[in-house]
């Protein structure tokens, strides 16, 4: 719609002649685009939640922007919950930088898995703001060692998980988080995280894999086991690897782990299995 206002100038003109200043009121008619006003004024309005990702990478933390983004993210997807959760199990982490507030994901692979942290990085990708970065270092043999790693933005939204992970900022697990928590979703997750073969003989006919939990209890690595039994139905039994726990599901139970995992797990990370 066209609308129609009325400018009110004053001119004033001086006659020189006659020595007279003479005071004229012209009215003058613009032209506004009223829908064009209404549109800026909601654009305004709601800018914030039209961010992309794309529009705060590089920000400093203190920025208006950011804190605009975040506030636009409520909560993990149902697929990235799941997996959070395996990854959890796994070597993935949790960190605050503000005494429990918010919480971050930090993620960390050999070079081998490079595919792997990618998926994931894309898996998070709107909480994410910098592509995985290679870490270089070298063993006490003097061998070239290559990681990768990201990490998430801090938010609420990995509050959760904290309440199911941390006891006094150090890893461990809530009550029964296998039975309420892990899906056949994130037992991959789990699986190409921190699993493997139990038997890496190349003629080996053992069809058992194992589960690292060496970052756990003993006592919790016990409890975790007998829950993976109790709901995935799989024979599992827990054994010492270097003075640490790890669970292992037993090769009468393979067939229907690899059911269970089989729809989520990559092609990429299918040389874990036996």
């Amino acid at each position: 719609m066209i609308q129609l206002n009325y400018s009110i100038l004053l001119l004033e003109i001086f006659l020189h002649n006659f020595n007279l200043v003479g005071s004229v009121l012209l009215v003058v008619p613009t032209f506004v685009n009223s829908n064009i006003e209404t549109k800026n004024k909601l654009t305004r309005s709601t800018s914030s939640r039209f961010l992309t990702k794309n529009d705060v990478v590089g920000l400093g933390p203190n920025s208006k922007l950011l804190k605009q983004y975040k506030e636009s993210l409520v909560k993990l997807s149902q697929v990235q919950w799941e997996a959070a959760v395996g990854l959890m199990l796994g070597d993935s982490s949790l960190q605050t930088q503000n005494n429990g507030k918010t919480f971050r994901m930090k993620f960390e692979w050999g070079d081998r898995s490079k595919i792997y942290i990618d998926h994931v990085f894309n898996l998070f990708d709107e909480w994410v703001l910098s592509e995985p970065h290679k870490k270089i270092r070298f063993s006490p043999a003097g061998n070239k060692v290559i990681n990768w790693g990201f990490q998430t933005i801090s938010h609420e939204a990995f509050n959760v998980l904290a309440q199911l992970f941390l006891n006094q900022r150090t890893k461990s697990i809530s009550i029964d988080l296998i039975k309420n928590h892990l899906t056949p979703r994130g037992l991959a997750y789990w699986f190409m995280d921190d699993g493997g073969k139990l038997d890496y003989n190349k003629n080996s006919k053992n069809k058992s894999v194992v589960l690292n939990t060496q970052s756990f209890k003993d006592k919790e690595v016990e409890i975790m086991s007998q829950q993976i039994m109790e709901k995935f139905n799989l024979d599992c039994e827990v054994r010492s690897n270097k003075r640490k726990k790890i669970i292992v599901i037993k090769s009468s139970s393979y067939s229907t782990f690899l059911l269970l995992i089989d729809p989520y797990i990559l092609s990429e990370m299918r040389y874990k299995l036996p």
